[in-house]
């Protein structure tokens, strides 16, 4: 759907003529461009207050005008930094040093006096197609909602992370929309539940930097062995139980269903591969929660908790 009320395009008319800028505005209201609002200056100090203040489309110009002329404002404009605006000339001016050097400083288009409506309407058509294709265009689709966190706070899982390491600095940060390439393999997945249901509630995923972070802090272990179980991506039987354990106590932190009723774990496994259908699941959610977890010493890892 084409936005109903789209920005009109914006046409900026500098001549010391009244007569020769009624003249070129009805050339452009009756051009069929769509919408447009056109503005007059009587020279170039004038247009160029305008154009600073709020540049137009497309400003076409009178040579030979009093206290600036139409060369000198289109200098200056460029000296101004404003070279994306788009300039043109309607001028009794025909010296070709002079064209060049409009030419050169960037004008689009130089149109001798008397013009006939089909040339100016021409030259105004190709200096704003890009513009008028930009009308055209429907608007991008709108960003899809926010997913709503799968866990009750960010304080609850920063409270649950300190107790698992106790004295142990870490930093803590939101890592919104990561992929699963961001969650390096193995990952420990738990899978939570409703009471009396078989079908998951949510997913928690442990990276395996995580694995050995929370696994490794969690056993009050020394930098080195976590970093070297890091960079073999594999974690001890000791880190993996404390890791689990995380997990397990994951379940109070998190976001209730409709029914209210608690999740609690019901399997939690060091998978080599990821699962199935979490790849969907990352996509297509009843919310997500995504972190990043560093420890000076250890390194950092990623966790996420999926609603199913």
């Amino acid at each position: 759907m084409v936005d109903s009320n789209p920005t009109p395009l914006r046409v900026l008319v500098v001549d010391d003529s009244r007569a020769i800028q009624a003249i070129i505005t009805r050339v452009l209201q009756n051009a069929g461009l769509g919408p447009m609002v056109v503005e007059t200056a009587g020279n170039g100090e004038q247009a160029l207050r305008m154009v600073t203040a709020h540049p137009p489309d497309l400003v076409i110009s009178d040579w030979h005008m009093p206290v600036v002329s139409g060369i000198e404002m289109l200098q200056t404009l460029r000296q101004l930094g404003g070279g994306m605006v788009k300039v043109g000339f309607v001028t009794t001016e025909t010296a070709e040093r002079h064209l060049d050097q409009a030419r050169s400083n960037g004008a689009v288009f130089v149109i001798n006096k008397p013009f006939k409506d089909e040339e100016l309407l021409q030259e105004v058509q190709k200096a704003l197609a890009a513009r008028v294709e930009q009308l055209k265009a429907p608007p991008p689709p709108p960003p899809p909602p926010l997913a709503p966190p799968a866990l009750s706070s960010e304080g609850a899982l920063h409270a649950l992370v300190k107790l698992q390491l106790g004295q142990i600095p870490f930093r803590l940060v939101e890592a919104p929309g990561q992929s699963l390439d961001d969650l390096k393999l193995p990952h420990d997945l738990a899978m939570y539940a409703l009471d009396g249901q078989k079908t998951p509630f949510a997913l928690g995923i442990l990276d395996v930097n995580a694995c050995c972070i929370l696994g490794g802090g969690g056993a009050r272990l020394q930098p080195p062995p976590v970093r070297q179980a890091m960079q073999a991506a594999r974690p001890t039987p000791e880190m993996m139980q404390f890791a689990d354990h995380f997990l397990r106590s994951a379940a109070g932190i998190l976001a209730r269903g409709e029914s209210g009723g608690a999740p609690a774990l019901r399997i939690v496994n060091l998978t080599p591969k990821p699962f199935d259908k979490l790849q969907g699941l990352l996509l297509r959610n009843h919310g997500r929660s995504d972190y990043r977890i560093a420890v000076p010493g250890y390194g950092e890892g990623r966790l996420a908790f999926i609603r199913c």
